[in-house]
Parts: structure tokens; C-alpha cells; sequence
């Protein structure tokens, strides 16, 4: 079925070798506690932990909606594989503001900071701020890539090997459901797409959706269970209905599953 997102290249961020952040001096201002740290101390922000790579994103309350939603992500996942850095990129002037919606008091397992915008030795003095979110990857204090995409989910974490180990989107259906849809429009070999079964049905556990119980539905018809497969998709277009959702792309998968039945 369709996806809001496309999944983005193996290569989730570009490249950006060479450089080390104990180098980069950018101040930064813990959004909790009020005090100032630097970019190039932040492996030793209290809690973080040291022996987890770090994962940086930029988000403005302003202009970049979609960088709130990825953070929402990341945080549903286990952070005790990742550490999240989170940085607000509003101007000082609509900080306030911004900050009184409330975005980062949920993001209770992320380190939450700004970027002291606009001033001198701010983020935004080292860092082009203005394609948010900007996503900088770190390990042992080195950064190893940077990029820019709202569309840079948990699970694409998991797919392509930064991190590998399901656990760490367990607990968000989202990243659940789209890793499985990739398996299954990606993978031939029957063992992983039965992983990718427990990872719809999971999924699905979480928050029974069109999206996950249409994946399932695809999953099971790749897998040859022709009859549990059309069960699946009936479901998956009766949610649909309830939500106003189209259903065409299942549709046509009921009339696969009917030619081979």
C-alpha cells in the first residue's frame, strides 16, 4: 500500500567525515534546568550514556512540525540503545511561544536543548540551521554523518544497520509497521519475511490500524497463506471504511490472493 513517507536511501544522512566534536564550540541552553553547556561537551551531558551513539536533531515549533513528529518517534523508542539530543532552532523572540505548546515536555527520555539562536557562539554560528531537522550521527565523540530529512524514522536505524536490534522500536507501531512493509517489498527470503509477520502483528498489538493490518495482510499473501491473508485484508478495508480511508492498493491485493485460492 501507499506510505506518506518513501523510504530515503541506505545512506541516511550524507557523509561528513573528519570531524570531531570536541572542535565545533556552539552553546547550547538545557531547556529544563537553564544551564549552558557546549556542543563539544555533550558526551558529558548528566545521564548520557557514554557507551550509546548519539543521534542530534534540530526542531523549530515554528516551522518544522514534521522535525516535532520525528522526535515523537524517537521517543517511543528504547533510548538505552541511542542517546537523542534534541536542539530547538527558534529565534529568541518566539521562543516563548513555541516552548509554551508543551512540544518538549513529553520528550521525557531525550536531552532537550536550544540553540541560543542569534547569538553570538549559538548553534546556528557552526551549523546551517535552516533545514531543519538537521541530523547529526556521533560515536566515541566523533561526528560520523549529517544530513537533512524529516522522513529519517527509528526504524530506518534498524534497516540499515546502525542499530541492530528489533527491541529498539518495539514499542512504536509506526516504525514496527513500516520496517515490515519494507521487508515485504523488499525480501524474497521466506525467514525474514516471517520476522516481518511478528513485527506487523506486533504492530498491530500496539495500534490496529488500515496500515499495519493491510502490511500484514501483504505479508501473509507473499507467504503463501492465501486464506489467512484475504481474512486480513477484509479487516484491513472494514478499519479503512470506518476512516474515510482509500483502499485501493488492498483491493488489488484481495484480487491476488483470489487468484490464488
Amino acid at each position: 500500500m501507499k506510505r506518506l513517507v518513501s523510504l530515503i536511501a541506505i545512506n541516511l544522512f550524507l557523509i561528513y567525515s573528519q570531524s570531531v566534536s570536541g572542535q565545533i564550540d556552539a552553546d547550547l541552553t538545557d531547556l529544563k534546568t537553564g544551564k549552558n553547556t557546549g556542543f563539544r561537551y555533550i558526551d558529558n551531558i548528566d545521564g548520557i550514556n557514554k557507551n550509546a551513539p548519539t543521534l542530534l536533531i534540530t526542531w523549530s515549533g515554528e516551522f518544522c512540525l514534521p522535525c516535532v513528529e520525528l522526535i515523537n518517534r524517537y521517543n517511543s523508542c528504547d533510548l538505552s540503545m541511542l542517546n537523542i539530543i534534541t536542539v530547538n532552532v527558534d529565534y529568541e523572540k518566539d521562543l516563548d511561544k513555541v516552548l509554551a505548546k508543551g512540544y518538549h515536555l513529553k520528550w521525557n527520555k531525550s536531552f532537550n536543548f536550544h540553540g541560543n539562536i542569534g547569538k553570538k557562539g549559538g548553534f546556528d554560528s557552526v551549523f546551517n540551521i535552516n533545514n531543519a531537522p538537521m541530523l547529526i550521527f556521533l560515536d566515541n565523540k566523533l561526528i560520523l554523518e549529517i544530513g537533512f530529512s524529516p522522513a529519517a524514522f527509528p526504524y530506518l536505524l534498524v534497516q540499515n544497520g546502525f542499530i541492530n536490534d528489533i527491541k529498539f522500536i518495539w514499542n512504536s507501531p509506526k516504525d514496527l509497521n513500516e520496517l515490515a512493509w519494507s521487508y515485504y517489498k523488499n525480501e524474497n527470503d521466506k525467514d525474514l519475511l516471517e520476522k516481518a509477520k511478528t513485527w506487523a502483528i506486533r504492530s498491530i498489538e500496539l495500534d490496529k490500524n488500515y496500515n499495519n493490518t493491510d502490511t500484514l495482510a501483504a505479508l501473509l499473501y507473499k507467504t503463501g497463506n492465501y486464506t489467512e491473508a484475504l481474512k486480513m485484508a477484509k479487516q484491513a478495508i472494514e478499519i479503512a471504511k470506518i476512516n474515510n480511508t482509500d483502499y485501493n492498493t488492498t483491493t488489488n491485493l484481495i484480487n491476488q490472493i483470489i487468484e490464488k485460492l
